[in-house]
């Protein structure tokens, strides 16, 4: 039987995202957490990916992981991936959102400040920077914002202002928008040069304790507390999707301490703990809608589309290749109609609040009836390999690229014995489904 796509709407995948949530069920625990509430391991693998990575696994990579009997085999995995380019790529695009890494209004860091100033982000993620010595060089940086890329922290604001650059610092350095630090950022300036949009940030005359250097001063001594668990509030945020609470505050800071102020060793604390392997469900792991940019990596790794990026600004023209990953777009004036869509953040704030990742009423429509969306589908299920596959297989392969794991017997009897539903149509059902859409 072959089910139309506006019959197949009406059915099954109605029911795929209709909250903001994933509410396990009981049948649900038996494929999640089949092991006294522990996430099963396919699930372990597909977090990790998400989480260090910002992408999905490959099928390969998870069959890889489930098949090993390593009882050390996640810390492994763990290890690996933080070592990886994708590591890198994505949690700088994470630090880019609260360092407010943006060309035009009403940041204009202008675009060659924004390059200069995403690679030295990159390069701190993937040297594992300490914590303070990262903040020391933003704050200490003085020269051109073409060639001294951490003056560009000081720039990256809205109101050149002591008030407004107190704002935007301890948005970034304390988790705090407050403006009761702009004494420190008193003798702070700027002037322009003969190159474009080239910018010399340097300090007026006057009082020593009106500097940059003063106030980091401060966060390495009587803010000092506040200072070391910004960047741990800002991991659970990312994983769990709220600020920590004070056991579990002091527990990850002490971490962080322990390893130097580096942020691997803290996320290898983090997904070691029996927390992250909890099954999905009420009182489990919570479920996260995938970020905008990982969302749009994804589709187009599974189907191979290709993406058309846009700046607001007509001048100077930014051309992005449509093979560029949406992480790894440095410019956060440059973006597409799906990540607007999706709750790309502005960068306008560095607020952790600016990125929006809740499911929308127009997400939905998008997702069930976009015919760009249908036609890459029927691309990918059209592919001279997977045509040749055998229906039963073609569903085992769609599950495994999409939700890293084989489907259950009850799910392969409704997709091939039962309906033999066309593998578009199951793709289709697959990418609506919160088992997708969420990192659960």
């Amino acid at each position: 039987m072959q089910v139309s796509r506006r019959t197949f709407l009406g059915g099954a995948a109605a029911l795929a995202v209709l909250g903001d949530g994933f509410a396990a069920t009981s049948a649900d625990a038996r494929i999640f957490a089949p092991n006294g509430g522990q996430a099963a391991d396919f699930l372990i693998c597909r977090r990790l990916y998400l989480d260090i990575c910002g992408r999905l696994p490959t099928p390969e990579e998870v069959e890889d992981y489930t098949k090993s009997h390593d009882v050390r085999k996640q810390a492994k995995l763990v290890d690996a991936l933080l070592e990886s380019d994708d590591y890198a790529d994505y949690w700088s695009m994470r630090y880019c959102d609260f360092l407010r890494v943006k060309s035009e209004f009403p940041i204009n860091l202008w675009p060659n400040a924004v390059y200069v100033y995403h690679r030295r982000i990159r390069d701190s993620i993937a040297n594992d920077e300490p914590w303070n010595e990262f903040a020391r060089a933003l704050l200490y940086a003085r020269g051109s914002n073409f060639r001294v890329p951490e003056v560009n922290f000081l720039r990256a604001v809205s109101r050149r202002t002591p008030e407004g650059l107190s704002e935007a610092v301890s948005t970034s350095l304390l988790l705090e928008p407050t403006t009761k630090y702009a004494k420190y950022f008193t003798r702070v300036a700027w002037k322009k040069t003969r190159e474009w949009k080239e910018e010399i940030v340097y300090l007026e005359d006057g009082p020593a304790d009106a500097t940059p250097e003063a106030f980091m001063a401060e966060l390495e001594g009587p803010l000092a507390k506040q200072f070391v668990s910004t960047p741990v509030q800002r991991v659970h945020w990312w994983i769990y999707g709220t600020l920590a609470k004070s056991g579990v505050l002091d527990r990850w800071t002490a971490a962080f301490r322990s390893g130097g102020y580096r942020l691997k060793p803290l996320l290898r604390h983090v997904f070691a703990q029996s927390e992250y392997r909890k099954g999905p469900g009420k009182g489990g792991f919570p479920a996260r809608r995938l970020d905008a940019e990982v969302l749009d990596d994804a589709l187009c790794y599974l189907t191979g589309s290709r993406r058309n990026f846009g700046s607001i600004a007509p001048e100077p023209y930014s051309f992005l290749p449509a093979t560029r990953k949406s992480v790894l777009v440095e410019d956060g004036s440059i973006s597409s109609a799906f990540l607007l869509l999706f709750g790309r953040p502005a960068r306008d704030s560095g607020l952790l609040e600016e990125r929006n990742n809740r499911i929308t009423a127009k997400q939905r429509l998008y997702l069930y009836n976009s015919s760009k969306l249908w036609r890459d589908l029927g691309a990918m299920v059209g592919q001279k390999d997977f045509a040749a596959l055998s229906h039963a297989d073609q569903i085992k392969n769609l599950y495994m690229r999409f939700l890293s794991r084989p489907p259950v017997k009850d799910e392969l009897f409704y997709f091939d014995q039962k309906n033999k539903i066309n593998a578009r149509d199951v793709a289709w059902h697959l990418l609506n489904s919160r088992e997708f859409l969420y990192r659960i």
